[in-house]
């Protein structure tokens, strides 16, 4: 017996590759989904129980009957949805390798946050600059003001400490290395030569790029058309 149109998880989000990490879990995990943009954002917010996007529709009631039903928000939220319901591919085999996506997750979002800070204009044209310049680059600074060659370095580090090429975990493709993907790919966007010099990310980048699931979602075969560009370079002059 098929699922019903109500019975499939739906995940609501904009037509953007932005904050999609939920988008490529879904596809990589197997579990059946389907994707929606706001047909009236203006209207839809009010309604959400954060105001926010992603969230993720049609859960079975007893997985969020403890917070009163609807919609499931906060994508740190539905990525470890995913994870419980797609365990050893999306959570990791073992304990270490759950850990494991926990800490790929917070430098995910951290590479997120900064360039959603370049966009928006929250920090001055020079850390704008800064941050994609090799030459300014300051790993002993405070975290908030990493450039993306320190969080590169880093990474590079810690995959050779995974001890496996071209992922970090047994599947390559837990929550964490999702969100960290997507990040990247926004980073790659606005620089394809960014991952020069960093064999071991480089090889994670472009086999997780080549995964039949992340290639239904960079083509748009999911999004009923390709999701278009949202973080580009910074818009300054530099003298």
């Amino acid at each position: 017996m098929s699922a019903s149109k109500d019975d499939i998880l739906e995940l609501n989000y904009f037509g953007l590759f932005a904050k999609v990490a939920s988008l490529i879990a879904l596809e990589h995990s197997g579990l059946t989904y389907r994707f929606k943009t706001p047909e009236s954002w203006k209207d839809m917010k009010p309604n959400l129980k954060w105001g926010c996007l992603p969230c993720l529709k049609n859960l079975p009631s007893e997985h969020i009957a403890a917070f009163g039903g609807g919609e499931l928000g906060q994508e740190i939220a539905i990525l470890n949805y995913i994870a419980a319901r797609s365990p050893e591919k999306m959570k990791g085999i073992d304990l270490s390798e759950e850990l494991i996506s926990h800490q790929l997750y917070g430098e995910g979002e951290d590479i997120y946050q900064a360039l959603v800070k370049i966009k928006g204009k929250m920090v001055s044209d020079e850390a704008a600059i800064a941050f994609f310049s090799k030459d300014q680059q300051d790993a002993t600074s405070h975290n908030r003001n990493f450039g993306i060659y320190v969080f590169l370095n880093l990474l590079e580090k810690f995959i050779k400490e995974c001890g496996k090429e071209g992922r970090f975990t047994t599947s390559g493709c837990t929550v964490g290395e999702c969100k960290l993907w997507a990040s990247l790919h926004c980073v790659y966007l606005i620089d394809p030569t960014v991952l020069d010099g960093f064999d071991g990310m480089k090889k994670f980048y472009t086999r997780f790029l080549e995964e039949k699931a992340t290639q239904a979602i960079i083509k748009g075969q999911r999004t009923e058309g390709a999701l278009a560009q949202y973080f580009v370079k910074p818009d300054v002059e530099q003298n």
